[in-house]
């Protein structure tokens, strides 16, 4: 699936948030901004602006172009653009990370480590600053969108936000599995997903969004493939 577009990016950001808001209790305001984070999970892929939009009508017609070519992989893609990622591809499973866009030049991939390795350091540390400096815009708008509906963040930015959701979980939940770096880097037009093995055998994928020439980190954690 060569469809994978930012709506989803902001997706992720905005589903963690919303099981972030609701772990952190009971009560009416916590509620209110739970339900406000499900329905703007739901609204997203049709409408909203800016990074979080649709893509463009000219990403569109890539990835048509692409799929109408064959099985999803061209020739060039099929031998050493693919290699980094085949060992996280599932045989006969959902493969769409795996399989999306192509891999980058060397310098793209040591530019989108470095990025990565920043947000995974400070969100083990606690680092909520560092944190938000790291995340793409279409991760910290929807962030600073939910928190101006709950009356506990009104007025706070992201990295108070932040720091009054994340830090009342385990720090081991916040532990840095990039041990190894990216190991494939899977990258169309300003999108692209990080995909490394982490420890204990479980592989992960991050989504990443370059802006203005810098790549971004796509959520406010990593995700574990299947």
């Amino acid at each position: 699936m060569r469809g994978v577009s930012k709506p989803l990016l902001a997706l992720v950001a905005v589903a963690v948030l919303a099981l972030a808001l609701s772990a952190c209790g009971g009560g009416s305001d916590d509620s209110t901004a739970t339900t406000s984070a499900q329905e703007t999970t739901a609204t997203t892929p049709s409408g909203g602006s800016g990074d979080a939009g649709s893509p463009s009508d000219e990403t569109k017609g890539e990835g048509e172009s692409q799929e109408s070519s064959g099985s999803g992989s061209s020739d060039d893609s099929s031998s050493g653009s693919d290699e980094a990622s085949a060992d996280f591809r599932t045989p006969g499973g959902d493969n769409s990370i795996q399989d999306y866009g192509e891999e980058p030049d060397e310098s793209e991939l040591e530019a989108a480590n470095a990025a990565l390795a920043g947000f995974m350091t400070a969100r083990a540390k606690g680092d909520w600053e560092g944190m938000c400096a790291a995340l793409a815009k279409a991760a910290v708008e929807p962030i600073e969108d939910l928190a101006s509906r709950a009356p506990q963040f009104k007025g706070k930015g992201c990295a108070a936000v932040l720091e009054t959701l994340l830090a009342r979980s385990p720090a081991s939940s916040r532990a840095n599995t990039l041990t190894d770096g990216i190991a494939s880097f899977r990258v169309e037009g300003e999108r692209g997903f990080a995909l490394y093995h982490g420890p204990k055998g479980v592989d992960y994928f991050v989504p990443m969004i370059n802006e203005d020439g810098e790549w971004k980190v796509g959520a406010l954690s990593p995700s574990e493939f299947p």
